[in-house]
């Protein structure tokens, strides 16, 4: 009953994300109207909700601290745009605030991978410092070409370019993480992809911000981060979930 019950939960969740996101950007598309971009942040708040039901449902088990972690990594994302999406809330520029949020969401989203990789035993296996190091460096080096091509000469908010490169080397090193763990472990693989996605939102983001939105590009960010966030919490959510009674059982 409880695993049931589980599936429903975050099933529902997860279409309140496909209809706040998806459906929203789909719908922004065929009407022309911006309006429906009100209702993106709160895809966010689905994800970071599916993201603690988790935690909540193995707060007692050996994976508990990593899906907190997650879920923590997620909340703080919900937060920056939320700060983000609504001016109410305002009482500085938005990349302020916006910037050390996720950059320490993906502090949490480092932490919870590499613990989850500590549990599943990829970190003892002979070719996993040299793999994690190449992706570290790798991803590094993209996140940080997308910042010499996009931001580093623009003339608009210079005030954030180097904060806007210190929390690249947070992104790409989290997303190194993740795409680490997925190369050891197949199940994981989902959750390597969206912290790509992740960093290709991020160029997207660039573009609209430091590039003057050149040809639209930069309304993806919202899609291509969406999806990639839905991927890291559902992707941990179906790598962490118990295939049988007996190994529920033994995950306590």
């Amino acid at each position: 009953m409880e695993r049931s019950l589980r599936c429903v939960v975050v099933s529902a969740l997860w279409l309140a994300w496909l209809g706040l996101l998806p459906g929203t950007f789909a719908a922004a598309l065929v009407t022309g109207q911006g309006g429906w971009s009100r209702f993106w942040w709160m895809s966010s708040a689905a994800l970071a909700a599916a993201a603690w039901i988790n935690w909540l449902w193995r707060r007692r088990d050996r994976l508990a601290p990593a899906c907190a972690s997650i879920a923590a990594g997620m909340t703080l994302g919900m937060l920056a745009d939320l700060y983000g999406a609504c001016k109410a809330l305002r009482f500085t520029e938005p990349l302020t605030m916006v910037v050390p949020l996720f950059a320490l969401g993906h502090v949490f989203y480092i932490a919870g991978m590499l613990t989850l990789a500590r549990h599943r035993q990829l970190t003892i296996r002979p070719r996993w410092s040299r793999a994690f190091a190449i992706a570290v460096v790798l991803y590094n080096l993209a996140g940080l070409a997308l910042w010499a091509a996009l931001v580093h000469p623009s003339d608009d908010l210079p005030a954030m370019h180097l904060p806007t490169a210190a929390y690249t080397l947070f992104l790409a090193t989290a997303a190194a993480v993740m795409a680490t763990v997925a190369c050891f472990d197949r199940r994981f693989l989902p959750v390597g992809i969206g912290g790509l996605l992740f960093l290709v939102s991020d160029g997207f983001l660039a573009v609209r911000l430091f590039q003057d939105n050149w040809r639209h590009l930069g309304d993806l960010c919202w899609i291509t981060y969406g999806i990639g966030q839905m991927l890291i919490v559902y992707g941990v959510i179906a790598a962490t979930w118990p295939r049988t009674i007996d190994e529920e059982q033994t995950a306590v």
